[in-house]
């Protein structure tokens, strides 16, 4: 399969010329990278526009909840690309620039405006990279079959990114579920959430999670807020 890709000196060219109001065009720039046929990137077209629809019409101030929204669509879109394509930060990069700059300018908007827009299409983090963040939360929560809870969490965007992302609650789909439902039932502030995480993290040690199904997800994370609620 041979899929587009953008080094991230043509993604930082571009990008100050896109931030500047210019729309160059992308694909011109890109370097095809593999063997056979070309990828199929109408699906991600596709959701580029469903996002696009969305925002349109989004009137809410929590911007972090359409993040979540988004994120089931460009993760079906992507769900029969090969691993190796999804490794590629150069192939993250294009799509950033070729399909969803307005999306991704739109949810950072304050940084976009003070200049900082690099490390939110350069896909170097999972955490700060829009796209990739957001592949990666859709899969946390197991996919389109759970698409609700990766919208759930009002305000969530700490969470997401500091308890789901960044440490290997996101590697567990079921885990993830039940936190995400606990948090939207039972709402934690910053440093209570905070020290919930820690704690779900420690359990790592003696509890392989990954093996766990929902229920017993749910099991741990309610021992979790109890625990904190008698500390």
């Amino acid at each position: 399969m041979r899929y587009p890709v953008l080094t991230r000196s043509k993604c930082q060219t571009l990008a100050v010329q896109m931030a500047q109001g210019h729309r160059p065009a992308v694909a011109p720039f890109a370097d095809w990278l593999g063997t056979g046929d070309d990828i199929d990137l109408r699906p991600i077209e596709q959701a580029a526009k469903a996002i696009e629809g969305e925002m349109a019409t989004w009137t809410d101030k929590d911007r972090d909840r359409l993040e979540g929204v988004a994120a089931i669509l460009i993760h079906g879109a992507l769900s029969s690309i090969p691993i190796e394509v999804l490794d590629d930060r150069g192939f993250w990069r294009y799509l950033a620039l070729r399909y969803f700059w307005d999306f991704i300018a739109w949810r950072e908007v304050g940084p976009f405006e003070r200049g900082h827009h690099d490390k939110y299409v350069d896909a170097r983090s999972n955490t700060e990279s829009v796209l990739t963040r957001m592949f990666l939360r859709a899969q946390a929560v197991g996919g389109p079959d759970h698409a609700e809870l990766a919208s759930a969490v009002r305000m969530g965007t700490d969470f997401w990114r500091s308890h789901v992302i960044r440490v290997r609650t996101g590697s567990a789909p079921a885990v993830t579920r039940a936190l995400a439902r606990r948090q939207v039932e039972d709402r934690l502030k910053t440093d209570a959430l905070r020290a919930a995480a820690r704690r779900l993290n420690r359990t790592w040690t003696n509890i392989v999670l990954h093996t766990y199904d929902d229920l017993e997800a749910a099991q741990i994370v309610d021992s979790i807020w109890d625990d904190g609620a008698d500390a």
